[in-house]
């Protein structure tokens, strides 16, 4: 069946998300609730009191105009997968700088460096860590797609209308986190 395209550029085989799947796909990104402990000192400035090993994200994959599900039957709570959102992250690189450590791996190929007129800028790229060919003149912005490793938190949901071969579906998952 390769004449039928996938319609999204998630990655996920333990989704195996087909032709059918994703075709009104949601990806929602945000930081988990325990990457914040927001105190303020005696003074009144804030400060972030969390670990930095809670700096981790929390992932909602859902979609309502499939006709047929993606591999969820395995995913209970606790099960983990690996995930590359189709949105990018983005970081810069500021004026009189030429590297930046990503704060997650990039999946290959996905590395965009760009002006802030996005003119495209030289760089490579090994691990986490973007290298420019020279010091930026002005803020270099950096976008990626960051390899996930996710574990399912919530029993995932499906619902069908049979009439319409319509199917609507949700997965929650988080970070597994421990060597991110």
């Amino acid at each position: 069946m390769s004449e039928f395209p996938i319609t999204t550029t998630l990655i996920s085989d333990d989704l195996a998300i087909g032709w059918q799947s994703a075709l009104g796909l949601t990806v929602e990104l945000a930081p988990i609730d325990e990457s914040a402990h927001i105190v303020r000192s005696w003074n009144g400035r804030a400060r972030n009191l969390a670990a930095e090993e809670f700096k981790l994200f929390a992932c909602t994959i859902s979609s309502s105009d499939d006709m047929r599900p993606p591999a969820l039957s395995s995913m209970w709570p606790g099960k983990t997968f690996t995930l590359v959102p189709p949105a990018e992250l983005s970081d810069a690189i500021q004026p009189g700088a030429s590297s930046r450590t990503l704060i997650r791996t990039p999946h290959p190929g996905s590395v965009r460096c760009v002006t802030r007129n996005f003119a495209d800028v030289a760089f490579t790229v090994t691990g986490k860590t973007v290298t420019l060919a020279a010091p930026a003149s002005e803020p270099v912005r950096i976008f990626y797609r960051p390899i996930l490793k996710l574990f399912v938190t919530e029993p995932w949901t499906s619902s069908t209308h049979e009439q319409n071969a319509q199917v609507s579906w949700t997965l929650v998952a988080e970070e597994e986190g421990g060597d991110v």
